[in-house]
């Protein structure tokens, strides 16, 4: 991997991290208001939509925990000299994934393949435009002039 290629990689990985420890800090002032608010009496709906919101805000940062951790890891690794190579086949990562998910561990093929394993793959159907002429509208409504 080129040096310019490696910053950047670096670059959006201090930004991902800088962007969940911004929402972090938002979640504890949020999770303090709830705390406030919860405190003073309230019908059933509003301590349902209080416990709701913390539990919604208790499951983000247990993903964005978990995504702190490999942005770590994967600084780490950068610091090492083995940022961008792929822990299962050994073979380095695109730049192009790693610019996508700069905390990738794996090339695409083995991340397929992990996530088959795991049972959280979730397959690509592609995108297939529909055409308006091959649409045909028959209404008794209109008639045509």
């Amino acid at each position: 991997m080129e040096k310019k290629e490696l910053e950047e990689c670096k670059k959006r990985l201090l930004e991902a991290k800088a962007k969940i420890l911004e929402r972090y800090r938002a979640k504890e002032e949020t999770q303090k208001r709830l705390e406030e608010e919860s405190k003073e009496p309230g019908d059933i709906e509003d301590i349902g939509q209080v416990s709701y919101t913390e539990e919604l805000l208790d499951n983000l940062s247990q993903i964005e925990i978990k995504n702190l951790q490999e942005i770590d890891y994967s600084l780490k690794k950068i610091e090492a000299g083995t940022y961008g190579i792929c822990e299962s086949c050994g073979e380095d990562i695109p730049f192009e994934r790693l610019c996508a998910v700069p905390w990738t561990r794996y090339c695409a093929k083995c991340a397929e393949e992990i996530e088959k394993e795991e049972g959280t793959f979730m397959p690509s159907y592609g995108f297939e435009p529909i055409l308006t002429e091959d649409i045909q509208i028959e209404r008794d409504d209109i008639s045509e002039v």
